[in-house]
């Protein structure tokens, strides 16, 4: 019956900024997910595959701006993604960036438990609850430098609106994180701004 539940709301998630999920197959001992087909593939493909030349400030401010959306759409839906990073978000033919694999993502009550976690996406808290990453940097090194402040320093280009956000995203206290309506409000002003 849970399943079914889950299903049906996985199903109801409706958002011009996340994969849409059309239906599931189920087997044996496999469940298929049927989800729109989005011909560019995931965002890191896509910007490995094209390079500075390509893609323009203007296409990666919308890429954010189309991500954040999405995410602001979970979030209004109570729900936690768990894993965004680019290669969860995918690439449609006209160029719409759309979150997926969100059917991993949990009510907001979930908890961790130790295993692999995207270390340079998670949240601080988050950490502390592992074990380890990778198997190689021992968990309790990370969350020290973390502690200490450590914070990476702005990829080459980045403008400085969008190094604004994400010093503010990786601040130790989560209250003081913006939202993902926040971040998307600057987003669309910049990307207003951006030839």
């Amino acid at each position: 019956m849970q399943a079914e539940q889950e299903r049906l709301f996985l199903m109801s998630l409706r958002h011009k900024n996340l994969v849409q999920l059309l239906g599931l197959v189920f087997n044996n001992k496999h469940i298929y997910l049927v989800t729109e087909y989005m011909s560019k593939g995931s965002l890191v493909d896509y910007l490995r595959s094209r390079g500075r030349l390509h893609v323009t400030k203007k296409d990666q401010i919308n890429f954010a701006f189309d991500t954040c959306s999405g995410m602001e759409y979970l979030e209004s839906r109570k729900v936690v993604h768990r894993d965004l990073a680019a290669r969860n978000v995918l690439i449609s033919e006209e160029g719409v960036a759309k979150v997926s694999d969100f059917g991993l993502a949990r009510e907001e009550n979930f908890t961790l438990e130790g295993g692999k976690l995207p270390i340079k996406w998670t949240a601080p808290e988050a950490l502390k609850q592992g074990k380890y990453i990778l198997r190689i940097i021992p968990l309790a090194d990370v969350v020290k430098h973390v502690e200490k402040g450590y914070k990476m320093e702005a990829p080459d280009g980045c403008p400085s609106e969008v190094y604004d956000i994400m010093r503010k995203a990786w601040d130790l206290n989560p209250e003081k994180r913006p939202t993902f309506k926040e971040v998307e409000t600057v987003l669309g002003v910049l990307k207003a701004v951006t030839i």
